[in-house]
């Protein structure tokens, strides 16, 4: 795959980062989620690594392009946090 959007069938995707973070979207009839887990050796942890947050943007994901989202605030005065990952070098589905 070359390129994931929000409106995709439901499923969990899956896109790889240059900086060898992996990410997971779910995409479902009520909500979208995303859930990083780091790279062990070279990544630095994020906020709530490897726990679900609601991605709240319509986004367009495409390999060779960060990834921009709207997550979810831990501020509640906030209206979301945006996260810009690396370059994405790999997009797939999980079966």
């Amino acid at each position: 795959m070359q390129t994931l959007e929000y409106n995709f069938p439901k499923g969990t995707y899956i896109f790889t980062t240059m900086s060898r973070s992996i990410y997971r979207i779910t995409i479902s009839d009520s909500k979208v989620v995303l859930n990083r887990t780091r790279d062990k050796v070279r990544g630095r942890e994020l906020r709530k690594d490897s726990e679900d947050i609601e991605v709240l943007n319509d986004f367009k994901i495409e390999v060779g392009k960060p990834a921009i989202l709207a997550l979810q605030s831990l501020n509640p005065d906030a209206a979301f946090t945006t996260r810009i990952t690396t370059s994405v070098v790999k997009i797939s589905q999980e079966l």
